[in-house]
Formats: structure tokens, sequence, C-alpha cells
């Protein structure tokens, strides 16, 4: 008896086929979940004066959300000028527990007066 014709008549599991297209980046919804949630942190801002009222102007007139108007400003300011060097200086808080709302002056620092002119 021949065995050979026995054994290729026998059903073998045919191979899975290969999952197409790109790997998953991330390994459960969770896991993705968190990493949005990393990336776009939420953050909230008291706006003070006429500030919040341009960004609701700005806002309508481009059709988008405060948030996108906030963003933008932000990445523009921070892209303009150098903030650790410079300083932020500016304008004091306009609530009237705080202060009048005039321009602050900057607060002097003593210890980087460590050197002598003499």
């Amino acid at each position: 008896m021949n065995t050979a014709l026995l054994d290729t008549a026998t059903p073998q599991a045919e191979p899975q086929a290969r999952k197409r297209g790109r790997p998953a980046k991330y390994a459960s919804a969770a896991e993705r979940q968190a990493a949005y949630r990393a990336a776009n942190t939420i953050k909230t801002y008291r706006i003070d004066g006429k500030a919040a009222g341009t960004v609701a102007e700005l806002a309508a007139l481009y059709e988008c959300d405060e948030t996108h108007v906030v963003n933008n400003l932000l990445r523009f300011a921070l892209a303009n000028r150098n903030w650790r060097a410079m300083g932020i200086g500016g304008w004091d808080i306009t609530d009237k527990r705080h202060a009048s709302g005039k321009r602050a002056a900057p607060v002097r620092d003593d210890s980087l007066d460590s050197f002598s002119f003499v």
C-alpha cells in the first residue's frame, strides 16, 4: 500500500494571510487615548481686559473656535520674541482685587549685582 497518496489526501491547515497595511501604533484604545491626552493637555486660564473679546471676535471672523485662535496667538508670540531673555513685563492683572491695571514695574533682583565696580 502506498502511504504517500494517503498523506496528500488529508486536509492541511492553510497558513493565515498576513495582515496588510501599516502596523498598529498603539496596542489598545486606552493606550491611544492616553497618548492623545498627553499630547493635548487642557489648561484653564483667565484672560483679562479686552483680550477675551478680541479672541472671540477673531474666532467669529475666521469661523473657528477660540482655542484655535489662542493657540495661534501663543505660537506667534513664542516664535517672534525671546521671552527668556526679554522677560515678561507687560500689564498687571486688571482684576480689582489685585491691582489697578496699570503697567507693572519689574521687580529688581539684587542678587544679580554680586560684582563690584571698584
